[in-house]
């Protein structure tokens, strides 16, 4: 799978870069807790730092930041991190809009190609420069409301929001929202659970869908996201939240619409899906990280759920992928 790319953007401020970074490296941890005691574990994708010509890029406040190399036409990534930067007003960002034109065109590919998209402050008038999100209200906090106006007369704005989620689009008026972004971002790119979780370690509200707002059942979905690859005891649960299995799972249906193993089931089928499409394990090592001692058992609860094994979901996954490059 293609890497996540942070465009190293010359003048960008620190705290936006760190909003990536910091939150990819939680990732990462988290990943490989999930899965600690099962088997050694990466993540199936890092976190790459491209600049327009490959060359170091300057932040703001002067730090050099040394990247991986340089934005490629031929390789669409999965998300891509725009961090806000200073524009130097309207003549500032004017220049910026002639002399990146390379990383504009470069964000035009990335959009047709399916790429999710995170832009911050000034950054998204990258976006609009390269035709994407021209009709929608983007978010521009007041001190850049003035220059979106000039150079994109047309372009409605939204001076109120702080983020705006437009599914694969997400934008934020600056640094100040840009944790709050990632977290959307997580999920669009990773999965719900990760978003709630990274929401929770950042001291968020969650930015994922489906909010619980049963304690208990938060509590217990919470501990079971984080735990899911072991072997689950859903009776000790109960015990170390004060109450009974019978309304642990009476309760959890009513908010979930699903018993607490039933849960755990999705959560284990949904891991292994990610694993499928984003990866090249064999299915018997899927089986076991995802908490699957038997792998038969797995391969048969695959097939109930999902009506094809798990070898033809893998196989449709990268038709789908194939399909949608040509496209």
């Amino acid at each position: 799978m293609p890497d996540f790319a942070l465009v190293a953007l010359p003048g960008a401020y620190r705290s936006s870069i760190g909003a990536l970074a910091d939150s990819f490296a939680l990732v990462r941890d988290r990943s490989e807790h999930l899965f600690d005691g099962v088997e050694p574990l990466n993540l199936d994708t890092s976190l790459q730092y491209l600049s327009i010509d490959g060359a170091v890029s300057t932040c703001f406040d002067g730090t050099p930041l040394v990247v991986d190399g340089k934005i490629d036409r031929t390789i669409v990534h999965p998300f891509i991190w725009l961090p806000a930067f200073r524009t130097g007003g309207e003549p500032g960002m004017r220049e910026r809009l002639t002399s990146w034109r390379p990383l504009i065109d470069w964000l035009r590919i990335q959009e047709e190609g399916g790429a999710i998209i995170g832009a911050s402050g000034g950054s998204v008038m990258l976006l609009l420069a390269a035709g994407i999100g021209t009709d929608l209200a983007v978010p521009a906090s007041p001190a850049l409301a003035p220059v979106v106006r000039t150079l994109f007369p047309r372009q409605a704005i939204d001076e109120d929001g702080a983020v705006a989620d437009h599914g694969r689009l997400l934008l934020s008026r600056g640094i100040g929202s840009d944790l709050g972004l990632v977290t959307h971002a997580f999920e669009r790119a990773m999965s719900p659970e990760i978003s709630r979780w990274l929401s929770s370690v950042m001291g968020l509200e969650t930015g994922a869908a489906h909010h619980v707002t049963d304690a208990l059942v938060a509590r217990a979905r919470f501990w079971l996201e984080q735990n899911f690859s072991r072997t689950v005891d859903l009776a000790a649960l109960a015990a170390e939240l004060s109450t009974s299995s019978a309304t642990l799972n009476r309760r959890f249906h009513k908010a979930l619409g699903c018993s607490a193993r039933d849960y755990v089931g999705q959560l284990r089928l949904r891991a292994a899906k990610r694993m499928l499409e984003r990866s090249s394990r064999p299915i018997d090592q899927i089986a076991l990280l995802v908490g699957y001692s038997d792998s038969r058992l797995f391969r048969a609860m695959f097939r109930k759920h999902c009506g094809m094994t798990a070898t033809q979901w893998r196989l449709a996954a990268r038709d789908e992928t194939t399909e949608q490059a040509r496209t």
